[in-house]
């Protein structure tokens, strides 16, 4: 009786990091597309000529605050997904790997909360997100070869990505001003600072689509285990 009131407590915790991972994505893949599309046709140019932080712009972006919003939004249904699954993998690397993701999605929050307007703030909650992001993805990396990893190859893979990119941003990061150096290139030609800022930010919101349906497959093969465990004990 114990075991199945165990299993249901996990049950209803897996259902949360599902639908909470899954909303953080179409939420802020939402509000961060529906803007860049404002945007681009109000300039006419390149998405990959636009960085993504500028969209939040209350000066210059028409849906800025769809923007700032999908960002508020998507950042506080991380840290709700992670709460749960902070009750679900109770070991303590499992645990560290949560709380690193209850804290990245804080910092989304205040992204969102202080946008590219509140420059210093910006800058700061920008760059936490930026090293939160690299140290996430550096413990799922450590994490997928561990025993008995809540990790599947294709969410390792995005790992593999987002660490290739956030080391490569922090590369391009300016870190005596905590911004990146204005691009060079013509209008219609590729900025390599939005260029990788735009993979990274697809790569994280793919990762919580990932997140969400490994959980999905985690609960039928739990739930598999109990009825057959059920069907035994009868």
């Amino acid at each position: 009786m114990s075991s199945s009131i165990e299993s249901n407590k996990h049950y209803d915790l897996h259902l949360m990091i599902i639908f909470m991972s899954l909303a953080t994505a179409v939420i802020s893949g939402l509000g961060i597309g529906t803007a860049l599309i404002a945007e681009v046709a109000r300039l006419g140019v390149s998405p990959l000529s636009i960085r993504a932080d500028t969209l939040g712009d209350y000066m210059t972006s028409p849906l800025a605050i769809v923007y700032n919003m999908g960002l508020v939004i998507g950042g506080a249904c991380l840290m709700l997904s992670m709460l749960a699954r902070y009750y679900v993998f109770e070991d303590f690397y499992s645990r560290t790997i949560t709380v690193t993701g209850a804290t990245l999605g804080v910092l989304i929050v205040l992204i969102g909360i202080f946008p590219i307007n509140f420059l210093e703030q910006h800058r700061f909650f920008s760059t936490g997100y930026l090293i939160c992001t690299f140290v996430l993805h550096s413990f799922c990396f450590i994490d997928y070869f561990r025993k008995n990893s809540s990790l599947s190859a294709s969410l390792f893979a995005f790992n593999i990505i987002g660490l290739i990119f956030s080391v490569a941003l922090m590369y391009l990061l300016n870190w005596s001003t905590l911004d990146f150096d204005p691009c060079s290139h013509k209008a219609h030609e590729i900025c390599w600072v939005s260029l990788v800022m735009w993979v990274l930010t697809q790569a994280n919101i793919l990762w919580c689509v990932l997140l969400g349906l490994t959980m999905r497959k985690m609960i039928k093969t739990q739930q598999r285990q109990l009825s057959t465990l059920t069907f035994a004990s009868n």
